[in-house]
């Protein structure tokens, strides 16, 4: 067998059922194909591991118009719930852990604080090799204090390539991105990722109307949104030297970013804004190393450091109370939900250093510490006596973590174990609305000890059975612990999560002949403590806010079922149940009218609210090669995604009739791309929702209708 063509069956291979979306081996592979190796690929090493894993391979979704967020979607029980259009605020949830349960990370370093225009709804696909999504338990050398599993977006490594994009579509919507590598023979090299997105996401929403003159509802009508546009900004460059005998690499890095987000709506679309506005801006200096068989053979160093400049501004100050027609009248005082012109400023200092050394042909251990230390200070132009203004409020966190793997041809395992350290210090409102209120110092530190196991075995070589446990835990972040200024409110008495994990699962992948057929079935069970719940409050000028529930048990599901032909035809699906319970059976109450007790739970045995419990996704593509002209491929792409109708409160409170549902949704999306000369140039049209069904996440919060894309694209590479 040649050479190009086994290259060919190990690109194949590494698309396990868990990515869920299958595509024609693009330009990219194609060019390794004369590469005189013979190997597994990267995703299909990384699928191999002990952990619960699911690899998006990138280079096969370069073509679709889709950024990072919405690829995700996809993968099985992953729920990505946003707020809105380009620019809306999103939640990542994996297996029903949401937020800042789940960590992300580009090539291993955390984005915690990367700024809000730097995230995975305004990265283009094209900027990264394949993303990692862990469910659960995560490996040693990521080093974060994740709870329900990471995200690890792996950038491309071509040593020299130009790709360039440019979409336009619905709701005057413009992407530009263009990412590019430059490799002299020296060993200098630099890496660059820009991205450009504007939108005035004026989609129609139905939405309650209030006569403004009786404040009283008067039914629903289709409006279109009116203060809701977008833009955002962003620049990711390294530059420095690879391939020398002292240093793999080492990089000097910035990373850029900037946005500007008008606000439509409060927590619910209850709230109606037509002034609100947030402005971000982030400068993140930034240093790599790397170095393998470092003084002896097997031992590897990386390093990595960066100081994070990130600053918020909230500004909300018109004297007005808007309807969804776009009418307002004059209020008595400012503020339309909450009267603020405040600059939130953040500094956060994080470092990494990971040690690996591989001690024989089947052991290796791991030694990983990761530190960040955020300040933030918040100044109210609104408010210049307030005793918040200029007040600094600190969050310190410190991970320790060591890890163990023995590897044979059949079986690996990993044994680690982790040690969390948090410091706190922020203002308290003491005594609230009582004479005696007054802001007060709080500070806290915090210790915790995780540990966890995770293996995997070959029952045949088509068939892998995994299994992994994790004693995990989470500190809270600084946007549950401090707020956002604006809709979040702060909660400085939250608690560190924690989180029995087990996964156990089957993986089946065999082909026959130019036929592949892939399996995967999984069984989750999460065992939470002080879970970190994001609840609303359903008032006329909604807030969030996040606080703990004692205990938490999550039970799910989740299956998929893929067939390929060649590299033709690829169908496949997924399936996910959650059932996430409160099993707190009694609480304690402390400095109530009554004095101190112990009372019942009435959300005992009740699912949790405003949390997805049953989706499914299904995929279908066929494409043409050497359609029209050889070196052409036309490439048809069908998606359906359904989630179940869901509760946005607790299911035994209230009466059923009053109950606010987030409503049973099917999406139907279609696309249809066309690449000349071996993926150089490319045009893509793509249809999201084209039966224009009603589409919610958050709160209730209707995304937009049908849309329509157009995407171009160029590609070179030596």
């Amino acid at each position: 067998m040649r050479v190009n063509k086994k290259i060919s069956l190990c690109i194949l291979s590494s698309m396990a059922i868990s990515t869920n979306l299958n595509a024609q081996v693009g330009k990219d592979s194609v060019l390794l194909e004369e590469v005189q190796v013979v190997g597994k690929s990267n995703a299909r090493r990384m699928q191999e591991q002990a952990y619960a894993i699911s690899v998006l391979d990138l280079k096969e979704q370069y073509q679709t118009a889709a950024p990072l967020n919405k690829l995700l979607n996809s993968v099985t029980s992953v729920k990505i719930r946003e707020d809105g259009g380009l620019g809306s605020n999103y939640s990542f949830s994996l297996n029903g852990f949401s937020g800042n349960q789940v960590k992300f990370f580009i090539d291993g370093i955390p984005m915690d604080n990367f700024g809000s225009s730097f995230n995975l709804a305004n990265i283009s696909a094209n900027m990264a090799d394949r993303i990692e999504v862990y469910k659960g338990v995560l490996p040693v050398y990521l080093g974060s204090d994740a709870l329900g599993g990471a995200v690890n977006i792996v950038s491309r490594k071509n040593a020299n390539y130009l790709d360039a994009t440019y979409s336009i579509g619905s709701y005057n919507t413009h992407r530009f991105s263009i990412n590019g590598a430059y490799t002299s023979h020296g060993g200098f090299t630099i890496r660059a990722n820009a991205f450009a997105n504007y939108s005035d996401n004026n989609y129609k929403v139905w939405a309650p109307i209030v006569n403004l003159s009786t404040n009283k509802q008067e039914g629903y009508e289709w409006v279109k949104r009116f203060n809701d546009g977008y833009h955002s900004f962003g620049l990711k460059v390294e530059s420095g030297i690879v391939g020398k005998s002292w240093a793999d690499y080492l990089l000097l890095g910035l990373i850029a970013s900037t946005d500007k987000n008008n606000v439509q709506t409060g927590a619910t679309m209850d709230a109606v804004y037509g002034g609100v506005k947030t402005k971000s801006f982030s400068i993140i200096p930034s240093i790599k190393y790397k170095k393998d068989d470092l003084f002896l053979p097997g031992l590897s160093l990386s390093l990595y450091g960066t100081y994070n400049i990130v600053n918020t501004q909230n500004v909300d100050t018109l004297a007005r109370k808007y309807n969804w027609k776009g009418e307002y009248v004059t209020s008595t005082s400012a503020g339309e939900g909450y009267l603020t012109d405040a600059t939130i400023k953040e500094r956060q200092w994080q470092a990494n250093a990971n040690l690996n050394y591989v001690i024989d042909d089947h052991q290796s251990v791991t030694l990983n510490n990761i530190f960040t230390a955020m300040r933030r200070k918040s100044d109210d132009k609104m408010y210049p006596d307030d005793e918040m203004n200029n007040v600094p409020q600190q969050l310190t966190k410190n991970i320790t973590g060591l890890g163990y793997q023995v590897r044979f041809q059949r079986w690996n395992a990993n044994i680690f174990g982790k040690m969390y350290r948090l410091y706190s210090s922020t203002y308290k409102l003491m005594d609230q609305f009582t004479d005696n209120q007054r802001w007060e110092k709080v500070s806290d530190r915090k210790h915790r000890f995780g540990y966890g196991a995770a293996a995997t075995y070959y029952i045949l070589p088509s068939l892998q059975a995994k299994v992994s446990f994790e004693r995990a835990f989470r500190m809270p972040e600084t946007v549950e612990m401090f707020g956002d200024g604006m809709v979040q409110k702060s909660n400085p008495d939250l608690k560190p999560e924690s989180s029995n994990n087990f996964n156990a699962g089957l993986l089946f992948d065999q082909n026959f002949g130019p036929h592949r057929v892939q399996a995967e079935v999984n069984y989750i069970y999460r065992n939470t403590k002080d879970f970190i719940l994001k609840g609303v409050s359903l008032t006329s000028n909604p807030t969030t806010s996040y606080d703990n529930i004692g205990k938490v048990h999550t039970r799910g599901i989740e299956a998929s079922l893929g067939y390929s032909y060649k590299r033709n035809l690829h169908i496949n699906g997924n399936f996910t149940y959650q059932d996430i319970k409160d099993k707190l059976e009694f609480e304690k109450s402390q400095n109530t009218y009554v004095g101190d007790g112990i009372t019942e739970n009435i959300t005992y045995g009740q699912r949790l609210p405003n949390i997805p419990y049953l989706f499914m996704n299904g995929h279908a593509d066929y494409n043409f090669f050497d359609f029209g002209w050889k070196g052409n491929t036309l490439s048809l792409n069908y998606d359906i995604q359904y989630i179940h109708s869901y509760y946005l409160s607790f299911t035994g409170l209230g009466a059923k009739a009053t109950k606010k549902v987030i409503p049973e949704q099917l999406s139907h999306n279609v696309s249809l791309g066309y690449s000349m000369k071996d993926g150089r140039y490319s045009i893509i049209l793509e249809c999201t929702d084209i039966t224009n069904e009603k589409q919610y996440d958050n709160y209730r919060l209707q995304k937009p209708g049908r849309t329509f894309n157009m995407k171009f694209r160029y590609y070179i590479s030596k």
